[in-house]
């Protein structure tokens, strides 16, 4: 009888220790929750990690590394999250080489810190931007971080028969990379002497080289982009109106540092 009792209460004490937080398991606590997206800025440098899925251990989603002037990486990680850290194998392109690594995460609060980035919580990846150079035109435009894996930037390959006259000092094209892995011309960024554009643009026609969207003293920055969707994937699609949403705002343009 004295071991049935000793049986029941044991079995009531733990009932309530359970159901009051008494026991916490080791995922269970809501400080270790992971945020879907985070980033982190060291001067230049950014770094995406996006949380595509999480089952309360296992990890998986997207990270980026751009670097400024310097190789970027761009891939897919796995891994698991326990005590406080994610250990993930990270799968990733840099200079069109396939290389798998690990990374680890370690959680404080609501940051994570790896590899000198400290990670904080952001609401939508997809919001964040960054300010890309444009090759030899000192010009910056902020661009959608986490497309940056899709762009490609060159400077324009111009046939002799389509020369320009007067002609820019530089011009380039970001391509885009669509769903069919094919690139496809997107934005051309033209930069004029200043005397040089002002003598050619004309307010009552069309544009030819784009829209101004820059200037200083010396030189001007006009661009031409979409307007429309010419996709028929509706992945391709949302990407190109974010681009043409930030290209056609003059506050996405500054300086180059």
């Amino acid at each position: 009888m004295k071991r049935s009792l000793i049986v029941v209460v044991g079995i009531l004490v733990f009932v309530l220790l359970t159901s009051t937080g008494g026991i916490v398991t080791k995922n269970s606590s809501k400080a270790l929750v992971l945020a879907p997206c985070y980033h982190a800025q060291v001067s230049n440098d950014n770094s995406l990690l996006e949380i595509t899925k999480y089952d309360g251990i296992g990890v998986s989603g997207n990270l980026i590394q751009q670097h400024f002037q310097k190789d970027s990486s761009f891939g897919t990680f796995e891994g698991r999250f326990l005590n406080n850290q994610l250990t993930a194998t990270y799968s990733f392109y840099s200079e069109g080489q396939l290389t798998d690594r690990e990374v680890i995460f370690n959680k404080s609060g609501k940051t994570l810190d790896s590899e000198g980035y400290r990670y904080l919580e952001a609401a939508d990846c997809k919001k964040i931007t960054y300010s890309q150079g444009l090759g030899l035109i000192p010009v910056s435009v902020k661009l959608p971080l986490h497309l940056l894996p899709k762009l490609r930037i060159l400077p324009s390959d111009r046939s002799p028969q389509d020369a320009i006259t007067p002609a820019p000092i530089s011009e380039y094209v970001i391509s885009y990379k669509t769903s069919k892995n094919i690139y496809d011309g997107l934005v051309s960024y033209f930069l004029w002497k200043a005397e040089d554009w002002d003598s050619i643009y004309n307010p009552n026609e069309a544009p030819s080289y784009g829209y101004e969207m820059w200037r200083d003293e010396r030189t001007v920055l006009t661009v031409g982009g979409p307007r429309d969707c010419i996709y028929e994937d509706k992945i391709d699609c949302q990407s190109v109106t974010e681009i043409s949403q930030l290209i056609m705002l003059s506050d996405s343009y500054a300086k180059s540092q």
